[in-house]
């Protein structure tokens, strides 16, 4: 703790800080137009000091843990950021420029006290539409020009390039619903607004030096939690791996190979020997997978104990990806699906770390991003649906998995069937269930999977996706069994139609299209499960008697 400032008044500035950041999401959240931030969730908010540190960011979105950083280096390394104006801005979706994929915009607005440059705000909302060849996922893309519109890393002024400006009239006529694009795109100014003004207030109550000062008490503080939680493993080398199904053009997994080495308090994180880069939209962008083994670890190390700032990675010394591999791979590839990679690094991780830290883990889940996407051009205007469906969690040592949650690496929301109904009328939502039996059986079992079936109620609707999970089941550990893997059906005319777990295939009116998601697996063997345990599950009907 600093000498000169008073625990108390790093207790109210410290937890100020973290308001301000979650109070910047739920602004996003609640000004958004899309269903995918409005419902979903699928954002993140943070707040940097006037170098790029992390002070504090908003628990939303784990993959997105790495996003402000990498990205602010990236712009001052384009941009003297020192000169930069009140009124301008800073925005990308570049994801060989330190952003992650297409969908997510991230933008920066400068926060200026008394005429100075002090810190920025930051905001990142995945984007229902941003072109490309789909509406929604194009599962053909080979390289990043078929996903979208790409937005080089560009420092704007807000009055000039928005509105009528030459920013805002290029997205608009890129994209298929522009109007819910830059809604949310104004949704996130917002947000960055209203930590600018929480920041000024909290200076000038306590002083820009007092404040600025407990910022970075907050991020030595966070470095000391996560360093204690190291130095409580074991030092020594653990290895894990895990595979993604395919890359949507062949049969062939995709290996996630992690060795973690703890050394006193700090660790270092290698991915040799992962599959190379490969065809399709599967590959993952070195941020999202940086971002991915960090999540990993606030997990295991915390658990949402360590406030997120700067000061929680300082302790990973070093994450090796190597390059080339499907973990880092070159431009141009496609990356839309990388949050399909990142979920099995957070996988190989935790099976590396049960070795060690058995108490701390979880069996896999679905852990997977089902990204469900539909478009339609109505009447009236295009209608682009997205949405990412929970499945099971894997169990743990203490506790059953959770049943129809996003994996962790996502952390996204539902969307409310009657909100979806709504605003997407070429649909219908005929059933949304738990999916029954899904689990992975253990001394605590996998979480369950989800079972959505929709209408469709106009020809002509898409349907654009990506999955996994379909071939590799969840696995369970210390004798727990797998969960059920995930499918995609279409009733049509009678027959029923497997799709496959990356594809953009047209729909019928009438057809039903099925979506069951996977279960978590299970902890433990089945045996150890207490009978009572068993005769709820069976009562509650997630369970059939034999």
């Amino acid at each position: 703790m600093n000498a000169k400032l008073p625990q108390a008044t790093f207790n109210i500035i410290s937890h100020g800080l973290h308001g301000m950041a979650q109070e910047m999401g739920e602004k996003l959240v609640r000004s958004a137009y899309s269903t995918i931030i409005r419902e979903a969730r699928d954002c993140s908010t943070s707040f940097l000091d006037r170098n790029g540190r992390i002070i504090a960011q908003a628990q939303f979105c784990p993959i997105h843990m790495n996003s402000f950083g990498k990205v602010f280096e990236a712009f001052a390394r384009r941009y003297d950021l020192s000169t930069i104006r009140p009124n301008e801005g800073l925005i990308t979706n570049d994801p060989y420029s330190g952003a992650q994929h297409l969908n997510d915009i991230v933008l920066f607005t400068p926060v200026f006290y008394r005429e100075r440059l002090v810190a920025f705000s930051a905001s990142l909302g995945h984007h229902i539409d941003v072109g490309g060849g789909a509406a929604g996922p194009n599962a053909g893309a080979a390289d990043v020009f078929s996903e979208g519109l790409r937005i080089p890393l560009s420092r704007f002024d807000l009055d000039r390039d928005l509105g009528d400006g030459l920013l805002e009239q290029f997205i608009r006529i890129n994209v298929r619903p522009p109007d819910q694009v830059m809604g949310d795109i104004y949704a996130q100014l917002a947000a960055n607004r209203t930590g600018a003004a929480r920041f000024v207030e909290m200076l000038d109550r306590f002083g820009e030096d007092t404040v600025l000062a407990a910022a970075e008490e907050l991020q030595d503080y966070s470095e000391r939690l996560a360093r204690d939680a190291i130095r409580a493993i074991p030092d020594g080398v653990y290895e894990g791996e895990d595979f993604v199904d395919d890359n949507g053009f062949s049969e062939e997994p995709l290996r996630v190979a992690v060795k973690i080495t703890v050394s006193g308090d700090t660790l270092d994180i290698d991915m040799a020997g992962s599959a190379p880069q490969t065809k399709g939209m599967i590959n993952s962008p070195l941020a999202s997978t940086i971002s991915a083994a960090y999540g990993a670890f606030a997990m295991v190390l915390g658990g949402g104990r360590i406030p997120v700032n700067d000061g929680l990675y300082r302790p990973i010394r070093r994450v090796d990806v190597p390059y080339g591999s499907f973990l880092n791979p070159s431009q141009p590839l496609a990356v839309r699906a990388r949050n399909n990679a990142c979920h099995r690094v957070y996988n190989a991780i935790m099976l590396a770390m049960s070795k060690v830290v058995p108490l701390q883990v979880l069996a896999s889940g679905h852990d997977t991003t089902n990204a469900i996407g539909m478009g339609h051009m109505g009447r009236d205007r295009y209608r682009v649906y997205m949405e990412v469906v929970g499945g099971g969690w894997g169990a743990s040592a203490g506790a059953d998995g959770a049943d129809v949650v996003d994996g962790y690496v996502g952390n996204c929301s539902n969307v409310p069937v009657e909100s979806l109904e709504a605003d997407y009328p070429f649909m219908r939502v005929e059933e949304y269930a738990l999916r029954r039996g899904s689990a992975g059986a253990g001394a605590h079992r996998g979480g369950l999977g989800a079972r959505r079936v929709y209408r469709i109620l106009d020809d002509g609707v898409t349907f654009n996706s990506y999955s996994d999970r379909f071939r590799i089941r969840p696995w369970g550990l210390f004798g727990g069994e797998a969960g059920a893997p995930t499918r995609f059906l279409v009733d049509r005319d009678g027959q029923t139609i497997s799709l496959a777990s990356k594809g953009n295939v047209t729909l019928r009116r009438d057809d039903r299209l099925i979506i069951e998601t996977a279960g978590g697996g299970g902890y433990g063997r089945r045996e150890d499960r207490p009978r009572q345990l068993i005769d709820l599950d069976i009562a509650s009907g997630l369970a059939a008697a034999e």
